[in-house]
């Protein structure tokens, strides 16, 4: 039977493939597929409409609630402002990221996605926050990877 730091590491392990594999699926198989068609614009707003919800507000909103989890039972919040420690400041990388990566994600999702179509430049705000976050979404998971490696 798994225990709950399990448990809260594997769903936050589950909410980040959920949140980067949509991206790249996005990226390199659904957009190069959808910019053939001709009603493009309603299947991408669509198609943004459901991976926001899932994405955005799921998988994030799990990302943060598991970290929490995760940094009570692999740090301590007690530990949290030990800035000597390099663990600690990968992990202070990792959140400031991360934070990017939500910010981003709401100008990109409740603002310049909805619009992409009505502006020109808001196409180009969404395409551009959207390789951003992708950028930014790889950072946190590199910064994953090194705190799993000891910091």
């Amino acid at each position: 039977m798994p225990t709950f730091k399990e448990l809260a590491l594997f769903l936050h392990v589950l909410f980040a493939c959920i949140w980067v594999g949509g991206m790249l699926a996005l990226v390199f198989v659904v957009a190069p597929v959808l910019r053939g068609l001709k009603n493009r614009e309603e299947l991408f707003l669509t198609l943004g409409r459901r991976l926001s919800f899932y994405g955005t507000f799921l998988s994030l909103g799990g990302l943060f609630i598991t970290g929490l989890i995760n940094i009570h039972y692999l740090l301590g919040f007690s530990q949290l402002l030990d800035l000597s420690n390099p663990y600690t400041k990968t992990l202070w990388n990792k959140l400031f990221a991360f934070l990017c990566v939500v910010g981003v994600s709401l100008a990109h999702d409740l603002y310049f996605g909805k619009r992409a179509y009505e502006r020109l430049f808001n196409l180009y705000m969404a395409r551009f926050l959207g390789f951003l976050n992708l950028f930014l979404s790889l950072l946190v998971v590199f910064f994953a990877i090194k705190l799993r490696l000891g910091g």
